[in-house]
């Protein structure tokens, strides 16, 4: 479908706004541009008289979005940044094609980016752009190709291949070991937990599985949680 080219503002118009909208401050988007403060305010201006409403509310030395405006910054901030997404993806790569692949932070780097080389070396032309999140993709709204995730192999619009199973097992360091006595899966029954917040209930499935009961989970009254399983090996109880 061909674009309307009449309601396209000039990159330069939406540069100014989408700086002054991140930094609410048109002397800070002008420092960040290298532009007068006065510069960047005829921009915002221009591309209001383009679009028939304002976006900021002056208040003496302050700017504020209107609710259109911080509706229209989300729109422009994500084009503005698949265009320089898609533009630094062929500079990178201007012979061949590119995957934007959505993956998590531990796989990626515990598992995925070392067989990158093996990848490139079998596919030359093809560059590899990682997006690293713990919540579910979303394809319809995002610029990915494809991801590796975990869970229910439920995906809307989506073709699933099944990679790995996921193997759990209890860890803990030497000292803990050794201190607690930990030789039999009964024994963590009253040992201190270390949790993943991406996955509450990994503890409790796990005693489940063992058909083990504690009627606590973590040792703690505030158990110790974390965002990535790469922080846990970092942790002295």
């Amino acid at each position: 479908m061909a674009i309307a080219r009449r309601f396209l503002p000039s990159t330069t118009l939406l540069c100014s706004f989408e700086a002054s909208a991140r930094h609410k401050s048109f002397t800070a988007a002008a420092n960040e541009l290298c532009l007068t403060q006065s510069a960047v305010s005829r921009h915002i201006r221009a591309l209001e008289v383009h679009l028939g409403a304002e976006l900021f509310v002056r208040d003496r030395q302050a700017v504020f979005l209107t609710k259109a405006g911080e509706a229209y910054a989300r729109e422009i901030c994500e084009a503005l940044h698949h265009i320089s997404a898609a533009t630094l993806a062929f500079r990178a790569n201007p012979i061949g094609g590119t995957v934007n692949l959505g993956v998590l932070p531990t796989l990626s780097t515990q598992w995925l980016i070392p067989k990158l080389g093996g990848f490139k070396a079998l596919h030359p032309n093809i560059t590899v752009n990682l997006y690293t999140r713990l919540q579910p993709f979303e394809f319809s709204g995002e610029n990915l190709d494809a991801a590796i995730h975990f869970g229910e192999a439920e995906w809307p619009g989506a073709e699933i291949s099944f990679l790995m199973e996921d193997r759990v097992i209890p860890v803990c360091s030497p000292s803990l070991f050794e201190k607690l006595k930990l030789f039999k899966c009964n024994d963590l029954a009253t040992a201190p937990l270390l949790h993943l917040v991406s996955r509450p209930d990994a503890w409790e499935r796990w005693f489940e599985a063992q058909k083990i009961y504690r009627p606590s989970l973590g040792g703690f009254e505030k158990p110790p949680g974390f965002g990535l399983f790469f922080m846990i090996p970092f942790v002295r109880l």
